[in-house]
C-alpha cells in the first residue's frame, strides 16, 4: 500500500526491495530509501532550501550512502532505474546535484563519508562514497575517523582506539596524500573537517579501549592542526560532552599562535623540498665517461640504489 500524501521518503515504491519482493529492512527495522529513485531528490533539496529560508547558511547531510547491514546483499535494482551506473556514480551524481542548486542559493554544502573510504577502494564501493569526487562538489567533508573504528594495524598503529594522536594524525595524512593527488588547479575542493572521537567505545573489550576524556581528546584535536587542518567537531551518541576537553579564550589565542608557528615552519620545509632535484643520472657522471656506456655491473649498482639525490646549494647552505 502506498501513502500518497506522505513525503516521497516515506512512499514503499522508492524503498529498496529484495528479490523475493519485501522491503529490505535493517537491524532497527527501518526501511532505506533507493539512491536511484532519482525522483526524490528534490524532496531533499526542498527541506534543505527550507533549513536555508529559516537562517541556515550551511546543509550538512549525514549522511548519503548505501546500507551496508546485513541481509543488504538480497536487494536488487531495477536496471530501469540504474542505466548501468554504479554505487559511486549514482551518490556522487546526488551529491553534485544537491550541491549546485544549494550553491545557487548562497548555501554552504558539507557531507559526512565513512573515515575508511580513505584509501580503500573496497569499502569506498560498499557505501557509494569516493572521498575525493564527493570533495569536488562540497564545501566542506567530514570523514568520521574514530579511532575505535579502525582495526588493529591501520596507520602501524596495534591498537588505534588506545592512540587517538597516532590514529588520527595517519588517517588524515592518508587525506591529504589523496586530495592533494586528485587536486586539478584553480578547481574547487572541500575544506576537510573531520569527526573526533569523543565517546568511550568500551563495546572493544578489554585491552582494546580506552576512556575518552578531555586529554584523549585534546589528542585528536592536536592531531588535526599536526596534519595541516584547521577544523573538526565532536561525536558523541549519549550527548554527555566533557566540556574540561574545550579551551578558555586565553588558551585558545596561546595555542592559535602555536599553530601558526609551526606551520610557518611546515611552509619552509615543503618549499626546500621542491627544490629537491632528482636525477636517474647525474650530468657530472656522464661528461665523466665522454659517451661511453656504463658496464652491467655499473647499471645494476645505479638500479639498485635509486635515483640520486642533489640538493641547490643555496637552499642547503642555511639548514
Amino acid at each position: 500500500m502506498t501513502c500518497r500524501g506522505c513525503p516521497l521518503w516515506m512512499r514503499s515504491e522508492y524503498h529498496l526491495y529484495k528479490g523475493d519482493g519485501s522491503i529490505f529492512r535493517d537491524n532497527a527495522g527501518d526501511a532505506w530509501v533507493n539512491p536511484y529513485k532519482t525522483e526524490y531528490w528534490d524532496y531533499l533539496l526542498d527541506v534543505s532550501k527550507a533549513a536555508g529560508d529559516i537562517g541556515f547558511d550551511e546543509i550538512q547531510y549525514d549522511y548519503i550512502r548505501f546500507c551496508t547491514e546485513r541481509g543488504v546483499n538480497e536487494v536488487v535494482y531495477d536496471e530501469a532505474d540504474t542505466l548501468g551506473r554504479d554505487k559511486i556514480s549514482i551518490i556522487t551524481e546526488l551529491v553534485n546535484y544537491l550541491s549546485e542548486e544549494l550553491k545557487k542559493e548562497g548555501l554552504f554544502v558539507s557531507c559526512d563519508v565513512f573515515g575508511t573510504i580513505i584509501g580503500s577502494s573496497i569499502d569506498a564501493n560498499s557505501v557509494g562514497q569516493s572521498y575525493t569526487q564527493m570533495a569536488d562538489a562540497l564545501d566542506y567533508i567530514c570523514p568520521m575517523i574514530y579511532p575505535s573504528h579502525y582495526a588493529s594495524g591501520n596507520f602501524g598503529v596495534e591498537h588505534p582506539d588506545l592512540q587517538p594522536y597516532d590514529t588520527i594524525l595517519g588517517a588524515l595524512k592518508l587525506s591529504e596524500r589523496e586530495l592533494s593527488n586528485s587536486y586539478i588547479e584553480g578547481s574547487n575542493q572541500a575544506v576537510v573537517r573531520p569527526w573526533l572521537q569523543a565517546f568511550t567505545a568500551s563495546y572493544l573489550g578489554s585491552g582494546n579501549y580506552m576512556e575518552y576524556g578531555p586529554e584523549a581528546i585534546r589528542a585528536q584535536i592536536q592531531a588535526v592542526y599536526d596534519a595541516g587542518y584547521d577544523e573538526w567537531i565532536l561525536w558523541d551518541a549519549a550527548v554527555s560532552y566533557d566540556y574540561d576537553a574545550f579551551l578558555s579564550e586565553e588558551e585558545a589565542a596561546e595555542e592559535q599562535a602555536a599553530i601558526e608557528e609551526s606551520r610557518a615552519v611546515l611552509e619552509a620545509q615543503r618549499e626546500f623540498e621542491s627544490q629537491v632535484q632528482e636525477e636517474t643520472f647525474p650530468s657530472e657522471l656522464q661528461n665523466a665517461l665522454e659517451g661511453d656506456g656504463l658496464s652491467e655491473s655499473d647499471e645494476a649498482i645505479l638500479s639498485q640504489d635509486g635515483p640520486i639525490v642533489t640538493y641547490e646549494s643555496e637552499s642547503a647552505g642555511g639548514l
